[in-house]
């Protein structure tokens, strides 16, 4: 910003700046003030609201944290679950196998007895 010098000063002095730059100087300033003014209020609302993020931010990664060790842990009562159903399986599977053999040897003690009382 540039000042003219000029005869009709303020004061005594012969050169200075008039009444109208005074004036103009002084409404600059006020509303460079008071941008200032709304540019710091500006700047505390952003750092409140950054500050707001930040908390979310910690309290979802918390969140997601839990949820994690959650599905780790259902993880894991799966793959228990899953073993045990492969075990009953197998169970199963010799369980049959001893009645397949059973019926096989009643099968056996049928024909023997059905020999021994046919005359």
């Amino acid at each position: 910003m540039t000042f003219c010098l000029h005869k009709w000063g303020v004061g005594s002095r012969e050169w200075g700046m008039g009444n109208w730059e005074i004036w103009w100087m002084n409404e600059s300033l006020r509303w460079m003030n008071e941008s200032l003014g709304w540019m710091n209020e500006s700047l505390g609302w952003m750092n409140e609201s950054l500050r707001w993020m930040n908390e979310s931010l910690g309290w979802m990664n918390e969140s997601l944290r839990w949820m994690n060790e959650s599905l780790r842990w259902m993880n894991e009562s799966l793959r228990w679950m899953n073993e045990s159903l492969r075990w009953m399986n197998e169970s199963l599977r010799w369980m049959n196998e001893s009645l397949r053999w059973m019926n096989e040897s009643l099968r056996w003690m049928n024909e023997s007895l059905s020999q021994c009382f046919n005359f």
